[in-house]
């Protein structure tokens, strides 16, 4: 089944003639429906499934960005990758497309053989998603969002897993603490502390080395975490583990 797109300008010469003239089927895609304005689009997104969704930046009322946004905060199925075309480079839009994980931005000057290749590559894209969700289902999201924690556990953010999974973050917060009963940062903080009470284990290491890697500006606030986590500071966690501290760690809070 070709994938639905649907497109978005207040310029209807430009809108027909890239829903017409443009070799859709070829790429396997099917225009899926055309609107003048983001307002409209947003209600018929969240009545029909759509993949891809092709909005001009400046428009009247709600912008492209504002929708955008709105589909970020949003669980849809299938959830729809976004992209924004515009007559403007302006450096202040790629940013905001960045922020709301906007899949490209293009300019409205773009040869029709650039416009090929985006296409195709997000063809690619939306294909190795859905053959991934059908192969491993909510198991392979749960697998994803924490394998990411593990291997980032100073900078995990919320955001940062939601966009890695194509889900906004609202709802993968509700979804990982329903499947795994612990919050996002729940699950961040237990994954911290795990490593901090290995790193302990090795009298080479410093506390104040150990908070720095685990992402704490002040070892001070890593000290409490662990304290609240484990119940003893690191500095006595180390002594009543190992019988002894690094020579360094005097100077931490208890």
């Amino acid at each position: 089944m070709p994938y639905r797109v649907i497109i978005i300008d207040d310029e209807k010469e430009i809108s027909n003639g890239f829903a017409q003239f443009f070799p859709w089927k070829d790429l396997g895609f099917t225009v899926a429906g055309q609107f003048s304005g983001a307002k409209s689009a947003l209600q018929f997104i969240k009545r029909n499934p759509v993949d891809v969704v092709i909005s001009d930046v400046i428009m009247p009322g709600m912008t492209g960005i504002d929708l955008a946004r709105e589909l970020s905060e949003i669980k849809l199925t299938p959830q729809p990758l976004v992209i924004l075309f515009s007559a403007h480079d302006e450096f202040a839009y790629v940013q905001d497309a960045l922020r709301y994980r906007c899949t490209d931005y293009i300019l409205k000057s773009a040869e029709n053989e650039e416009l090929i290749k985006i296409f195709s590559r997000l063809k690619e894209r939306i294909d190795a998603e859905r053959n991934a969700v059908k192969e491993s289902g909510d198991d392979k999201i749960i697998a994803l969002i924490k394998d990411y924690i593990k291997q980032n556990p100073a900078g995990a953010d919320l955001e940062t897993a939601a966009s890695l999974v194509y889900l906004s973050p609202a709802y993968v917060s509700r979804y990982f603490k329903q499947k795994t009963s612990l919050s996002f940062s729940d699950y961040l903080m237990k994954i911290r502390m795990e490593l901090a009470e290995s790193r302990l284990s090795d009298l080479r290491s410093k506390i104040y080395d150990i908070s720095s890697m685990l992402g704490y500006t002040n070892p001070e606030n890593f000290t409490r975490s662990f304290k609240k986590f484990y119940g003893i500071s690191p500095r006595e966690y180390r002594f009543e583990k190992l019988g002894r501290n690094h020579p360094g760690d005097g100077d931490q809070a208890p």
